[in-house]
């Protein structure tokens, strides 16, 4: 049962929450707890390796961390006295905030050992921290678009390797690296297959593969066609078994979000017809413009060096595609 429906469990049964006393239900395959506080907040109970760690506790906007915490528990009508936790609460009733929070914590734990030390909980809670803080940033993309990504993984033959090449760089111009190949999703609402282009994405870098997808996707009601992001994240996770690559794709959906998080549950795309629609086309079919570089050179150049020219050069650390040379000579 996964740390999701255990909480769901746990809002159905009695729940005692004082200074000394938790209800709590255990983590699949792992020593530690999940528990909720008497105002309905999903709390981890992380079993650490180390006790009187001198680890500082935390009190964040939703985040509270409480370490080595002497604690009674109450599982199954069993109560065992006197254990220590570090106890780690998302202080929000949001349901969407609240399984997303269970869901990344869980992954996170699961990437430690089975007991870790405070120093490494301390880490993810960090991390954890630090996804949360994208919420109140604007988007970066719009939601069409990012749903369309998440289609593309979705579809692949091979979702871990192509989630792991998902904005894998923060600097890379399009949306999938994998060492020389590129993919680039385009997304649209219409009929015909419009799609807007940045000068470089049509001028990828020598001996790069650039592919372009291209999906039309439409708004649609919630029923058995049309899925949310979070809708598409879930299939994606059935198909992942690593926990990194899965906390990579919750992350840049966070990231991609910011804001629009808690309206983006709200949204639905037509499925069936991003499917049927979706097509790969290589760039050097579609129609671009040439991006052209100015070199002036001083004295006589020979036809040598003219050649040399046309197989590219390194501008900025990186080598542009062949090229046509053309030579202008002033006097």
């Amino acid at each position: 049962m996964s740390a999701m429906k255990l909480f769901e469990e746990m809002k159905n049964i009695a729940v005692i929450s004082d200074e000394k006393r938790y209800t709590v239900l255990s983590l699949p395959e792992m020593p530690h707890k999940l528990g909720c506080s008497e105002e309905g907040f999903p709390k981890f109970f992380v079993l650490a390796s180390e006790v009187n760690s001198m680890m500082r506790n935390l009190n964040a906007e939703l985040l509270s961390v409480e370490y080595d915490t002497l604690c009674n528990i109450l599982e199954g009508g069993v109560q065992t006295d006197n254990i220590r936790f570090t106890i780690i609460t998302l202080r929000s009733e949001n349901e969407l905030l609240q399984n997303t929070f269970i869901d990344i914590f869980q992954m996170m734990l699961k990437m430690l050992p089975p007991k870790p030390t405070n120093l490494m909980i301390a880490s993810k809670v960090e991390s954890l921290l630090s996804i949360f803080s994208k919420l109140k940033k604007r988007p970066i993309h719009k939601l069409q678009g990012l749903w369309a990504e998440l289609l593309v993984i979705e579809q692949s033959a091979d979702p871990s390797i192509v989630a792991k090449a998902w904005h894998s760089t923060p600097e890379s111009k399009y949306d999938f690296t994998m060492g020389r190949d590129k993919v680039e999703v385009k997304s649209t609402s219409g009929e015909n297959r419009v799609h807007r282009f940045a000068l470089d994405q049509l001028n990828p870098t020598a001996n790069s593969r650039l592919l372009v997808c291209s999906v039309i996707t439409r708004e649609s009601a919630k029923d058995e066609n049309g899925l949310s992001v979070f809708d598409l994240y879930d299939s994606i996770g059935h198909k992942i078994s690593s926990d990194e690559i899965r906390l990579h794709v919750y992350n840049v959906m966070i990231e991609t979000l910011g804001s629009d998080f808690y309206t983006a549950k709200k949204k639905y795309f037509d499925y069936s017809t991003a499917c049927d629609s979706l097509s790969l086309f290589d760039h050097t079919d579609i129609p671009k413009i040439d991006k052209v570089y100015i070199a002036k050179i001083n004295g006589l150049i020979g036809k040598n060096q003219l050649q040399r020219l046309e197989k590219g050069v390194v501008i900025d650390g990186k080598k542009t595609s062949k090229a046509k040379v053309k030579l202008n000579i002033e006097k």
